[in-house]
């Protein structure tokens, strides 16, 4: 069974999600980011494009990405921070 880490994405209106995750892919500044458990700590600008995430049962969900924003990986657990949602 894959690794787990926890995952909240948000905006300043509501919490798009929130859970535990095998893998999270992300637009970040310089392209796109893959994050999977015990990943190094990091912070990193968005950009926009399309964060997806897939839980332990296989399923994915995205979230189109516009405007600022920003990730942090820090002891398994992802923060990502947008200002808006496409």
């Amino acid at each position: 069974m894959a690794s787990v880490f926890h995952i909240d994405i948000l905006s300043p209106e509501k919490t798009l999600y929130s859970g535990d995750v095998i893998s999270a892919v992300v637009p970040a500044e310089y392209g796109y980011m893959g994050i999977l458990a015990n990943h190094a700590p990091l912070i990193a600008r968005l950009a926009n494009g399309k964060i997806t995430v897939k839980n332990a049962a296989g399923q994915a969900s995205s979230f189109d990405v516009k405007g600022a924003g920003f990730v942090e990986v820090l002891k398994n657990k992802v923060s990502i921070i947008i200002k808006e949602i496409a």
